[in-house]
């Protein structure tokens, strides 16, 4: 009897990653360790931009190539994570896809 090797194994944990927009914690993102003034309207304005970056993300999560979510998610979620971040690399990686055909 073959056993799958370790690879086939974890290769559905590879994808499943991308099926939905990753969940962050942004509170740690925006507030950054900071105690300044200002601090209270740079975390507001920072949620707000986490949370409208998260509502674009999740309209248009599927159209975005499955290994670009994957890539950019990883990438995304270093540290505490951002939505800002995640949305960022994958319109990078839309323009440099666009850019190759042109």
């Amino acid at each position: 009897m073959a056993f799958p090797t370790p690879l086939a194994l974890l290769l559905p944990f590879a994808f499943a990653v991308s099926d939905a927009v990753p969940r962050y914690n942004i509170e740690p993102t925006c507030k950054g360790g900071l105690d300044s003034p200002g601090l209270n309207e740079r975390y507001s304005r920072c949620i707000s931009e986490e949370q409208a970056a998260l509502k674009k993300l999740e309209a248009n999560w599927s159209g975005y190539p499955a290994a670009d979510r994957t890539v950019c998610g990883r990438t995304s979620s270093m540290g505490s994570g951002s939505y800002v971040e995640l949305l960022t690399c994958l319109e990078m990686d839309a323009d440099a896809r666009r850019m190759k055909f042109k």
